[in-house]
């Protein structure tokens, strides 16, 4: 199979070089020239799970280098899609899919302003990749990924069984889930929660049940985001405290994305999280009051970093 793996963060890195180390005919696409000359000839450096490390030569190309794909992986930053999916009409076969694995929501329906969504996958993605530099990646925890057809979608069940025996022959768990809707939602619930307030106190995942105040914001976020949910016709159920008390114990010592992205200074993706269940709301008419506290609190620490006096 011919994959192109658009963005050469911590996912990215680590989808195409397990998918080089099994054998399939794998791209890392990139945008910046000057990034692709560099990595070209170094690789992606991979610590695994084992603590080994390795270097995989796994070819990093601009879009137009790469060929006609039969899997397009999105796994670029949320604030990112738009432009990279403009990329989508030149990166995929005809008959060919586009599976999004990225954060928040509003990826695929930006992907299909692009292709349409009837050749759209969405995934879910719990295992943990921390990107220490460009090209250098920590597989930092096993966990399972979740892949199936959107509202929209005319994908067969047959074509999602080949891209789940794709990631298993990679060494990844992988499943078809019928309502992965869903599942995009329960991810966010526990987002919501978890990663503004790691990023704003700069704390890991695991310090926020230790902190009574944020942890009170933090369950209330993920609450307005079920009730959100719910008000669109998604049956999100189970209880937010605690499924974010299970996500914060299994991922204690874990830096959070949005964490990572205020400590290198990148962008958060605070407007595909917390944003998008503020302006859902409205629109449903639901209130949410914290996740738009939340999303106004980041948008200020990333436009202060030039006033702040330490």
């Amino acid at each position: 199979m011919r994959i192109a793996v658009v963005g050469p963060g911590g996912l990215g890195c680590l989808l195409a070089s397990l998918f080089f180390e099994a054998g399939e005919k794998v791209f890392l696409v990139d945008y910046r020239p000057e990034r692709v000359a560099l990595f070209k000839a170094k690789g992606v450096h991979l610590k695994s799970l084992t603590g080994d490390h390795r270097i995989i030569p796994v070819p990093w190309v601009l879009a137009e280098e790469t060929g006609p794909c039969h899997l397009t992986i999105m796994t670029v930053k949320a604030h990112q899609t738009e432009a990279a999916a403009r990329a989508l009409p030149r990166l995929m076969a005809a008959g060919g899919l586009a599976l999004t694995l990225q954060n928040g929501l509003a990826n695929l329906e930006l992907m299909a302003q692009e292709v349409g969504f009837e050749r759209l996958l969405a995934g879910v993605a719990f295992l943990g990749v921390t990107r220490r530099d460009e090209g250098r990646i920590i597989h930092a925890g096993p966990g399972p990924i979740y892949i199936g057809a959107p509202p929209g979608s005319q994908v067969s069940p047959a074509e999602i069984s080949g891209v789940v025996d794709l990631f298993s022959r990679a060494g990844l768990e992988c499943q078809a889930h019928p309502h992965i809707q869903v599942l995009l939602w329960e991810k966010l619930l526990v987002n919501v929660g978890i990663n503004p307030l790691t990023a704003l106190l700069r704390v890991p995942n695991g310090a926020l049940a230790k902190l009574p105040e944020a942890w009170e914001l933090a369950v209330a976020a993920a609450a307005e985001a079920q009730a959100v949910a719910r008000a669109a016709g998604i049956e999100v159920t189970g209880d937010p405290q605690t499924r974010l008390r299970q996500v914060c114990t299994a991922t204690a010592p874990n830096h959070s994305s949005m964490l990572q992205d205020v400590l290198a200074g990148r962008p958060t993706e605070i407007e595909a999280l917390n944003a998008q269940v503020v302006n859902r709301g409205k629109t449903l008419g639901v209130p949410t009051p914290v996740n738009s506290l939340l999303t106004q609190l980041v948008r200020s620490l990333a436009r202060s970093a030039g006033l702040r006096v330490v």
